[in-house]
């Protein structure tokens, strides 16, 4: 088999042990122009409305260099998907101090992302589309949903939880944190165009959401 070229980087998503992953070059104005027109052009038109003349056309291309660069419409969504992991990793979230600190800032990067117009979008259009095309609902769980859980998992790893929560999965502990950090706002979000984000309230919210199971931040020095 041929090797992987030195301009290529293969991001994989968690359930790759099931599916191929996608081969995406590596970062290029091209590429880039591409991947935000696609998620423009899914997110105005909807998903099966959208034709790869769209996508083209929205990115100032040929559909015959489109198809050259992906063979369908399915895997340019996937590749949109994957091509937003390094936002959906929280690679910029402050990594310095404690590991509860670090914590914090990771579901603070969260909020950024997930909570952000374009993603509630995305998500808007795959709720919408669930029915007609179920594979896009999948494809978010295990490319976007699954790497944000993993991350906090690893986080945990280096922080000390009280003790009632000592024989708890971290990868529950995660899934809970995720839930009561954002379901309130991500539900009304989704569902109320009118409503508008209290990022005071939200952080509040992560502070409690922090301290119901990590132990303090004296517990945590000793």
């Amino acid at each position: 088999m041929a090797r992987e070229s030195r301009n290529q980087r293969r991001i994989a998503p968690p359930s790759e042990r099931t599916k191929p992953a996608v081969i995406l070059p590596a970062p290029d104005a091209r590429m880039t122009q591409l991947l935000a027109a696609a998620k423009d052009t899914f997110t105005s038109k909807g998903f099966a409305a959208t034709t790869m003349d769209d996508i083209a056309g929205a990115a100032g291309m040929s559909k015959k260099t489109l198809y050259k660069m992906f063979e369908s419409k399915t895997e340019l969504f996937r590749a949109m998907l994957l091509r937003s992991l390094p936002e959906a990793d929280f690679a910029d979230a402050p990594s310095e101090g404690s590991p509860v600190i670090r914590l914090r800032n990771m579901l603070r990067e969260a909020a950024d992302v997930a909570l952000s117009p374009g993603e509630i979008a995305l998500q808007r259009l795959i709720i919408g589309e669930r029915q007609a095309s179920p594979e896009l609902g999948r494809m978010f769980a295990e490319v976007i949903m699954e790497s944000g859980t993993e991350h906090i998992v690893e986080l945990l790893k280096a922080v000390r939880l009280e003790p009632r929560f000592a024989a708890v999965p971290l990868r529950l502990i995660a899934e809970m944190l995720f839930g009561m950090v954002f379901s309130h706002d991500h539900f009304r979000l989704l569902t109320d165009t009118g409503f508008k984000l209290n990022r005071r309230v939200l952080d509040r919210r992560i502070d409690l959401a922090i301290a119901t199971f990590c132990a303090t931040e004296e517990a945590q020095a000793s």
